[in-house]
């Protein structure tokens, strides 16, 4: 895993698997407004939240995968434990995320193709931190740190699904983002995934609080 360090992102590499095994994701150490993969107002965040003192460190809480189905395209969503206590552990993000849980679901792949996948961050966002400046900043790192690997960010869009408003993010390589904020639990999810049966937009359906 490879991390960005800066006043505004953490960067988690292996946005496009090579293979079917779990991938790490990304989520932003700040999200202080002069940054942009999982990337995040009534409190917007700013310079001076983002060198506040050292929070309480973040949990990894399984039960925050509870909003999300249990299978996308009859693949099964498996927690993926280990990927997030690595992210957990780093100090940046505990000033704005008090806990997290990581999922993922790989297709079968067919030969010279890549095969469906998509990886799951559902992160609890700190009280008074949620707003338009931050998740429109949120999102911009997710999405900058995902397509890093896959092509640069080629462009982005909202759409409804499955009733909800979802932020979608395109790399030049043909993987994409996913953003969801479920308001009643202040948690935002936030994927990566690329294929033909589009695994991200069966999660967002199958979303539930």
């Amino acid at each position: 895993m490879a991390i960005l360090t800066g006043a505004s992102v953490i960067a988690v590499a292996g946005c496009i698997p090579s293979r079917p095994s779990p991938q790490p994701t990304a989520v932003p150490s700040s999200a202080a407004p002069t940054a942009s993969a999982a990337t995040s107002p009534t409190a917007s965040p700013s310079a001076s939240s983002a060198s506040a003192a050292p929070s309480a460190a973040v949990a990894v809480d399984p039960s925050l995968l509870d909003v999300l189905p249990a299978t996308v395209g009859g693949v099964p969503l498996r927690p993926d434990a280990e990927t997030a206590a690595e992210i957990a552990a780093n100090p940046s993000i505990a000033p704005f995320v008090s806990s997290l849980a990581i999922a993922t679901a790989f297709g079968p792949r067919a030969s010279g193709s890549v095969g469906d996948y998509v990886v799951v961050t559902v992160a609890r966002v700190k009280r008074g931190l949620f707003g338009d400046l931050f998740y429109r900043t949120w999102r911009r790192t997710f999405d900058d740190a995902v397509c890093q690997r896959a092509g640069g960010v080629q462009g982005d869009a909202e759409a409804t699904i499955g009733g909800r408003q979802t932020f979608i993010g395109t790399c030049a390589g043909g993987v994409h983002t996913y953003h969801v904020h479920l308001q009643g639990q202040d948690v935002i999810v936030s994927m990566q995934g690329a294929g033909p049966t589009r695994f991200g937009e069966h999660v967002v359906e199958g979303l539930n609080e």
